[in-house]
């Protein structure tokens, strides 16, 4: 289990449990007990769940605490809650020649690529069923390779132009593909980051509401290289720049 020691408003300390995202198979009241299964594919538990107040509708996301006796004694990577493991700019914290700390300077977004892979996240940052999250890593990298290719071919079109004579078409659509692909990097890379907040029940320090846009827009390789670090237990397992989750083999799952 996942706990990190915060105080409590009577001076104790208090256990913070790692969350689980549900989704729910069906629109349920509230109170209502379902069976859900929860871990990565082939090693999946069920654990009982309760309907929250309000009740859910069907393919709502909503979170519980992980059960204080899952999979006890199993190995499974461990990451603190209740605050990031360490800070956005402390990329050389699992050395500076580590395998996600290139990642995500050299390739922002297949470093993202792999967290949303180790979480089982989907390709726009959220927690989704096994069938949308089993290949987010091949989707997010098809998506680099088409817009690598697009961004090419269109630099190649205009250099058979002179400077002043280069097509509108081509300059608008240049810029509109780029400001897509843009967008997509920076709402994905927030969504990753809103959500492993929520299951680590991290809160905000800066700028308000807005703190998981404005860090992935203005620093998103640190972003990507601080959420490795959270996920990914360095100091115990080995990282590695040619996987899907940015793991060596045979690292266990995180829940």
């Amino acid at each position: 289990m996942s706990y990190v020691l915060q105080d409590g408003n009577d001076g104790t300390s208090k256990d913070i449990p790692v969350n689980v995202h549900i989704i729910a198979p069906s629109t349920l009241p509230e109170g209502y007990i379902l069976e859900a299964e929860i871990g990565a594919p082939g090693s999946k538990k069920t654990i009982s769940v309760e309907v929250p107040q309000g009740g859910v509708v069907e393919g709502q996301v909503f979170l519980i605490p992980l059960p204080d006796d899952f999979a006890v004694g199993e190995p499974r990577i461990q990451a603190p809650t209740g605050r990031w493991k360490d800070g956005t700019f402390d990329f050389c914290k699992a050395g500076a020649c580590h395998p996600s700390l290139w990642c995500a300077l050299c390739c922002t977004q297949v470093a993202m690529a792999q967290v949303l892979q180790r979480l089982r996240f989907n390709w726009l940052g959220n927690p989704a069923p096994e069938a949308a999250t089993k290949h987010t890593f091949k989707v997010v990298l098809a998506l680099i390779i088409c817009y690598t290719v697009f961004t090419f071919a269109l630099e190649m079109a205009e250099y058979t132009f002179n400077y002043d004579t280069v097509p509108v078409w081509i300059v608008a659509t240049r810029f509109t593909g780029g400001m897509a692909f843009t967008i997509y990097s920076i709402y994905s890379l927030m969504k990753l980051r809103e959500n492993v907040r929520a299951k680590y029940s991290i809160p905000t320090e800066h700028c308000g509401g807005v703190e998981d846009m404005c860090c992935s827009m203005w620093c998103s390789c640190c972003v990507v290289s601080q959420i490795a670090r959270h996920t990914g237990e360095y100091e115990t397992y080995k990282g590695s720049v040619c996987s899907e989750t940015g793991m060596a083999a045979h690292t266990p799952s995180i829940v």
